[in-house]
This record gives C-alpha cells, structure tokens and sequence, in this order.
C-alpha cells in the first residue's frame, strides 16, 4: 500500500474582506484547532480555515480536506443590486410618456430623495405644479436623476451625452405639459363625492389624466405615508358604490397609486414601528400579509400599529397585490440578512425560525416557496458560526454542549448548515477542555451515559448520514479513550463478586451505557 503522510494547514482571513494566506501548518489536529485560536485572538473579525493536507508518496500529488473552520469564513452577504429597469422598446419619445406608470416607477428608482423628503409619490408629482417647479428650480437633483437614467440605457455606449442632452429636453417638456394642462382646465381638483368627480373625469379631453389630477390633490392633504394609504383606501371602499365600468376604471388607476406607496423609501419601517429586535420586524412584517384572527385572545402582532393595520386590511381585500409581494420580499430580506433576529438566545432564535416557516408555508403560493427556502438557509448558515455557537454553548455545562448543539438540528435548514454543525460538533469534542471533562470524570459510568445519549441524538438526526457517522465515531473514539484510563472494568469486577455476575454486568454495560462501536 502506498506510503502516506499528513500534515494541518492553517489558513487566515484578517477581515471578511481580506484575502486568505497561509498562516502556520501542524501535523497534529488538535495542535492546528489551538494554534488557530491563538493566532485568531489577534484579529476579532477574522477567520482562519483548517485543512488535511494527505501526501501520496508514490503519486507525489496532495488530497486537501477542510477540517473545520473559526471566527468568520463565510463570504460576506451582497445585497443585490436590482439594475433600472429601462431598455430601448420602453423608451420615453414623448412628453406624455413620462406620465405613464412605467415612467413613474423609474422616477421612484432615481429620485427617491426627494420624494421621501416631500412625502410624495411620483403619480402625485407628474400632476403637481407646485412641486415640479421646485425640481425645476433645484437643478442638481433632476439632473443626477436624468444621468442615472441615461447611464443606464446607454449600456456603456459612446452616446451617453446625447441620451443625456435628450431626456433634458424631455423632462422640460413634460414639466411645461403639466402645467399647461392645469391651466387650460384638464386637471380636476378632488372637491365632491366620488361619482359626481369620475363624471366630470369622464366629461373631459383626457378622463385618465383628469382623475390622475383629482387623486393627486386628494393625497396632497396627507402628508405621512400612513395618511395617504388610509386615503387610498378610502377612496378604494367608495369605488365599490359605483358602476361597474366606472369601478374598472377607478381601479385601474388607484392600482398605480397603491404601487408607488409600498415601494415608497422606508414606507414599510415607517408604519411597522419601533422593534426591539429582528425577530419583531419579520412577526410584524408576516401579521401584515396573514389573514386577521377573529380570536380575540390569541395576540395580534399588529396592535398598537393602526397604519400597519390599514395597511393588512387592504392586502386581505386585494387592493395591494403589489404590496403584498414587496412585504414577502422584504421578508426574505430580514431572513438572509447578517442581522441576527434573536441575538440574546440562539435557541430562540432557531424556534422562531421555526414558528415563522409554519405561518409563510400556510399563506405563500408555490412560486414563492423556493425562495423562502433560500432566505431560510443563508439564516442557518449565517447562525452557524463558531462564535455565535460557542457564545451560546458558553452557558450551559461543559458535558451538556454537544447535546445543547444537537438540539439545534431541528429547526435548521439546508445541507450546507447541517453539514457545519456536525462539524462544529466533532471540533467541540476533540477540544482540549471537554476532553479533560470526559478523561477527568469522576464519575465515569454517567459520562459514558452521556456520550452514549449524545451519539444516540446524533444518529437519530436528520443531518447529512456521512457527517453523523464521522461524529458517530469520534464520541466512540471518546469513550475508547475512557475505558482505557478508567479503572472501570476491574472496578465493576470486583464489586460483581463471581465471574457470571461480573460478566453481567459487563454485558448491560455495553449494551447500557457504552457508546455503539469500537
């Protein structure tokens, strides 16, 4: 058989945005996991990454192996970067076109400033006057907005100032538009019932842009994102009073509206509150989409929060279909962020995860499902670091951890996180302390039981079968070891008295108290 040697290397990563190098090497396991805690001391956001390195002598080739891993290794999370949604088929010609609700999605994308800091939504800019002239008259803001704009359909070309120069003209166009259109009488101020406006739409050049005009003065008078999706909403529940060709154009419209109001800067965190944690955010954020409970003593997670409340009323009447998807969006945000949810208890936090996944899976459609998963597993390997592990493991009974770890596979989600917290397992029972709690034991038929129930836990997991046997084996290595340093065997022989009964007893403890294997 071909001759084999092997050695540890020890890679480090000062900072989740360094490069790795390589740091020290060890032909001992136990001597790389200490000598990376001592070398990771000195860099708090590192990471260090351990591998086998087994030499074939006879091939002269390396099989590299990771070990494990400590401090921060993961590549750190991106969010991702959603490009304008602007191509050439799509492109505004007219100054009419800038009216339109896929020209007021991109004004929303590249001036969310402005409307944030005025509280306006882009359908209320086009229609108001008093507005635009102040975009007009500060310059600097429309400009950077016409840029991105023309950065983003030039795709790099030689034609940006062109395109640039173009839109220029186009936005003036349109501002001018608008203003001439409420002079000569087109615009329609929100000042009677419903019906008796969408006739005097309907009696005018342009019935859209009429009612357009009307909405927009209504929203005028609310000022906070609360108000104006209580106004929407408002408006929505008269719309149900009128005919039904007028009820399909009201709608058609207010849809636009409800549109730009969810996706609004910071709209969701305005109406959801002051949080304490994460975990409160994403509650929230899951009551808003839920069907209401009619149990009055089961906890509402909306109460106290009435625009929150607003805002699930009309999501349950099918006002929102836009807004819901951006709350499951921003679900999924909160789930794969680097934020933890619970930070106080990792238990907890897996069991929320938990409670979460129940209330997603009973309101999500099919088409959604793959990414809840998704945002479900970055969340359990994001949890399943060394740090956090240990900081929560760091309460509990040195003899008690692994057990306290294991316990966690319930509620995880993904191969790769299973797969870690095997490997932060079989890291935690080759560790110089808990071998010494195990080898130290005083007591070491209850810390044979314990190692056995351990490896019993493991087995009966639902982490991945080649992990589980490889951690399988180290706790019977473990035991092994005991047996050998223990005075166990001839103490139990004497206390038997005769040599059936000592054979007895020798049987139950194998088949009690011994961990399976060796």
């Amino acid at each position: 058989m071909a001759g084999r040697e092997t050695h540890f290397e020890l890679f480090l990563r000062k900072s989740p945005k360094a490069s790795w190098a390589l740091a020290d090497a060890s032909t001992d396991r136990q001597s790389a996991i200490s000598k990376a805690q001592t070398i990771l001391s000195s860099y708090p956001n590192g990471g260090i990454r351990i591998t086998k390195e087994e030499l074939n002598t006879s091939t002269g080739d390396y099989n590299s192996v990771v070990v494990t891993t400590i401090g921060m290794c993961d590549e750190p999370l991106r969010r991702k970067q959603t490009p304008l949604p602007i191509a050439p088929t799509t492109s505004c010609v007219a100054p009419s076109d800038l009216f339109t609700p896929a020209a007021r999605k991109t004004t929303q994308e590249v001036m969310p400033r402005f409307l944030q800091r005025h509280r306006v939504l882009p359908g209320e800019l086009v229609y108001r006057t008093d507005l635009l002239e102040q975009l007009e008259a500060s310059g600097s803001e429309m400009t950077q907005a016409i840029q991105r704009v023309a950065i983003a359909r030039a795709g790099g070309g030689d034609d940006l100032h062109s395109i640039a120069r173009q839109l220029h003209e186009l936005v003036a166009q349109a501002i001018n538009k608008s203003f001439k259109d409420k002079k000569d009488g087109h615009y329609l101020i929100y000042d009677r019932p419903l019906a008796e406006l969408v006739k005097a739409a309907g009696a005018k050049k342009w019935p859209r842009t009429a009612f357009s005009s009307a909405l927009a003065d209504r929203l005028k008078k609310a000022t906070t994102w609360p108000a104006k999706l209580a106004t929407l909403v408002d408006i929505w529940k008269e719309v149900e009073t009128l005919d039904p060709l007028d009820q399909d154009f009201c709608n058609d419209i207010l849809s636009d509206y409800f549109s730009e109001w969810i996706e609004a800067p910071g709209t969701l965190s305005f109406i959801l509150g002051d949080a304490r944690n994460g975990a409160e955010v994403v509650h929230r954020l899951i009551g808003v989409i839920e069907p209401r409970s009619k149990d009055s003593e089961k906890p509402d997670p909306l109460a106290g929060l009435p625009a929150a409340q607003t805002l699930a009323d009309a999501i349950s009447l099918g006002v929102l279909p836009s807004a819901r998807n951006r709350v499951i969006s921003r679900i999924f945000e909160e789930l794969s962020s680097s934020k933890r949810l619970q930070p106080e208890d990792l238990k907890i936090e897996f069991d929320l995860l938990k409670r979460f996944g129940d209330r997603l899976v009973s309101i999500l459609q099919d088409s959604r499902r793959s990414e809840m998963y998704e945002a479900f597993c970055a969340r359990s390997k994001m949890l399943m670091t060394l740090d956090t592990v240990e900081g929560y493991l760091s309460r509990f009974e040195v003899l008690d951890r692994p057990q306290k770890l294991l316990d966690l596979q319930r509620n995880l989600v993904g191969h790769d996180s299973q797969s870690k917290l095997v490997a932060l397992l079989r890291g935690y029972i080759s560790q110089p302390a808990f071998e010494v709690a195990i080898l130290g034991s005083k007591k070491p038929l209850i810390t044979l039981s314990t190692l056995r129930a351990t490896q019993i836990q493991l087995l009966s997991s639902s982490l991945p079968e080649q992990d589980k046997l490889h951690g399988a084996q180290d706790l019977d290595m473990l035991g092994v070891r005991m047996l050998g340093q223990s005075k166990l065997f001839p103490t139990m022989v004497t206390k038997a008295g005769s040599p059936e009964k000592a054979a007895l007893a020798l049987f139950r403890l194998a088949c009690e108290a011994l961990p399976r294997g060796q």
